[in-house]
């Protein structure tokens, strides 16, 4: 029963992320309902779709995940652990824009969007960016404890990660989100309810420390030493 419970973990919050060399990546400027001046970059692999968006006022990046598939596109904000569509966009997109809607489910709120894309082109990924990418796995797996972290770049240094772990005991954490690191080897990602969670990569291993992350329980922490799967 207790290998049962870490399977399950395993395959409810690991997600083996590849390094890809070559993607395809769009900026895009316009307005939500007209007045709302915002920004948004995209980087597309197949029919996967990673970025964020900001608001020109707040500048404050937005994860954003979904999926493009003969030019309708659906992109969820992010962090939004449900499994159905609750926030986000959603429209068709071509060579020169994309229009659709901002939608708020929980609101009830929907407003058309329209944005121009500025930059459409594919990009080869450095080597030191795709030597970084990919799952990292906590030097103290065990039966009783999985932890793991994903990284996968979005643009020049800005970074989706994701974060997961669990315990034998039923207690699991989970977090993603967009992190900068500079010179590919630092960062800081912090939110309302995870005051730091800082990033130190170095030789394929990366250290996490944290403070008052409240996105596990108190006996699993995402703190500790994780090594590159090869």
């Amino acid at each position: 029963m207790k290998n049962n419970i870490l399977i399950l973990l395993i395959l409810t919050f690991t997600i083996n992320i590849s390094a890809q060399t070559t993607r395809k990546v769009i900026q895009l400027t316009g307005k939500i309902s007209e007045k709302h001046p915002i920004a948004m970059t995209l980087t597309i692999e197949n029919e996967s779709v990673l970025g964020f968006y900001y608001y020109e006022k707040y500048k404050t990046k937005i994860l954003l995940e979904g999926k493009i598939s003969n030019g309708k596109v659906t992109l969820k904000e992010s962090p939004d652990y449900e499994s159905e569509f609750e926030t986000g966009f959603i429209g068709e997109m071509t060579d020169s824009n994309f229009v659709g809607k901002w939608i708020d489910k929980s609101k009830d709120k929907t407003l058309k969007c329209e944005l121009i894309i500025t930059l459409n082109k594919k990009i080869n990924l450095i080597k030191d960016t795709t030597e970084i990418e990919g799952t990292y796995k906590n030097l103290l797996n065990s039966e009783k404890y999985i932890g793991s972290v994903d990284l996968k770049n979005i643009t020049d240094k800005i970074f989706y990660f994701e974060i997961s772990n669990g315990t034998e005991s039923g207690c699991v954490g989970f977090l993603k989100g967009l992190i900068e690191l500079k010179d590919l080897k630092y960062g800081i990602f912090s939110t309302n309810l995870c005051e730091k969670l800082e990033f130190q990569l170095s030789d394929n291993e990366l250290i996490v420390n944290e403070n008052n992350c409240y996105f596990h329980g108190m006996r699993c922490p995402f703190e500790g030493k994780y090594k590159k799967n090869e």
